[in-house]
């Protein structure tokens, strides 16, 4: 717990200026007790462009501007998951808390060092873990547990996207690229959101001349007994679905999975029950992060930084399966 007091709204400070920080910045638009105040970016020209298009008052052309400044209470982290480590230990280190996207860095050590340097600035991290805070994904594993599919057996699930630019970030071993940091994650978490812990993973994968996974499939195997079997791509467009399968029936789901509206139970011997439910969002897991540092909490409960350490040690062990090493690594 901490003793930190915060003010109302929040104040967040958005670190890049791409997509999904600008999905961010419309999301927590929405919410009553947030604020964006500021953002950041290597540029100040892409800075003064996001504050301009989302009317951020301060903007700047450093991230350790933004880290710097003192009317930003909690630093959102949107850059390529190469980036995370450092971007998020010098926030951390300014006295920010911060929720940071996945992946959430690029292996296990580089996580453990991010978690023990929130704790020792007393500062609230998490991994922005959307899926998990989707109502529709929410119902789903409520289901799931009260055991109305039966005992859980298989989730099958896959993200494949054709991102065939060579030049780009997601084939690029320097920044990190490949499909599993980047897609396969989803297929992997949704599977140990509904399952829990996972035991054990198998993979296949094939490379590029670059050295970064481009298509790969594998299976993890849960505690409970449960079997995650996934696939994921930069070369071919893939279904975007999952099917989550008991001893009584199934959930269909997607696409998308990730942040679906809709699925559908389909149990045994009994006609389907569509179920469909809205979503906000990246605005979910905002508010979660905003309630948790409310409350005087460090982390989430939902997706505690033990369980992204245990995820960041998953995906290294599949990494290492199919043969891929970044160079930050050697």
């Amino acid at each position: 717990m901490s003793n930190i007091t915060t003010p109302d709204p929040l104040r967040w400070g958005i670190a890049a200026t791409g997509g999904i920080a600008a999905s961010m910045a419309e999301a927590l638009s929405t919410l009553s007790d947030a604020e964006v105040v500021a953002v950041g970016s290597r540029s100040q020209d892409s800075a003064d462009s996001f504050a301009e298009r989302f009317d951020i008052p301060h903007a700047h052309g450093s991230y350790a501007d933004l880290y710097a400044d003192d009317e930003v209470d909690i630093v959102y982290v949107a850059s390529p998951h190469s980036h995370h480590h450092a971007m998020t230990m010098a926030a951390l280190e300014a006295g920010k808390h911060v929720m940071c996207e996945k992946a959430f860095a690029l292996n296990t050590a580089q996580a453990i060092e991010m978690v023990a340097t929130a704790r020792r600035c007393d500062r609230f991290l998490m991994e922005a873990m959307w899926t998990w805070f989707i109502p529709a994904v929410v119902e789903i594993k409520r289901r799931v547990d009260a055991g109305e599919i039966g005992d859980l057996k298989l989730v099958e699930a896959d993200f494949g996207l054709p991102i065939l630019n060579e030049d780009g970030r997601h084939r690029r071993v320097d920044l990190a690229g490949g499909a599993l940091l980047d897609l396969g994650i989803y297929p992997i978490t949704f599977a140990r959101f509904l399952a829990g812990n996972p035991v054990e993973a198998k993979a296949l994968g094939n490379l590029s001349e670059a050295g970064v996974d481009t298509t790969l499939g594998g299976v993890v195997s849960f505690e409970n007994g449960t079997l995650g079997v996934f696939h994921t791509s930069l070369d071919v467009l893939s279904t975007l679905r999952a099917t989550v399968i008991g001893t009584k029936g199934r959930i269909e789901v997607g696409p998308p999975y990730w942040h679906a509206s809709e699925f559908t139970v389909m149990i045994n011997g009994e006609p389907p029950e569509h179920v469909e439910i809205p979503n906000q969002g990246l605005a979910h897991e905002a508010q979660h992060a905003i309630d948790r540092i409310r409350a005087g909490y460090l982390e989430s409960d939902v997706i505690s930084l033990a369980t992204t350490i245990s995820t960041m040690e998953l995906l290294d062990d599949i990494r290492a399966q199919v043969g891929v090493i970044y160079p930050q690594e050697r």
